[in-house]
């Protein structure tokens, strides 16, 4: 089933107030949750950037499918550099007014 947008086309044309960075590394056991719980917030105008850091199980797979279903979720692969290398790279591509992080 994909996920509807609940932000209107005027909130969307200002921009995302808020981008959430996940950093992720082998974590195809739990992103699941953590986009569905991100998915459920009441507030919708938000942008995900959902960095996998060189997984070598099933996590990008689960992470674009994400992606494919909702326009909020941007994926970045890069190779293994730890948590502070997936921040930073999230960084670099934010959009959001504000930042925050989920882990």
């Amino acid at each position: 089933m994909p996920i509807v947008n609940p932000v209107t086309e005027k909130e969307e044309s200002y921009g995302p107030v808020f981008t959430v960075l996940v950093p992720t590394y082998n974590q195809a056991k739990y992103i699941s949750m953590s986009l569905d719980s991100l998915i459920n917030q009441t507030y919708g105008n938000w942008e995900a950037v959902v960095i996998n850091d060189g997984s070598t199980d099933q996590t990008q797979e689960i992470i674009t499918s994400y992606a494919k279903r909702d326009r909020r979720i941007k994926v970045i692969n890069k190779a293994n550099g730890g948590v502070g290398s997936a921040l930073n790279e999230g960084l670099k591509n934010a959009k959001g007014r504000w930042i925050c992080w989920l882990s």
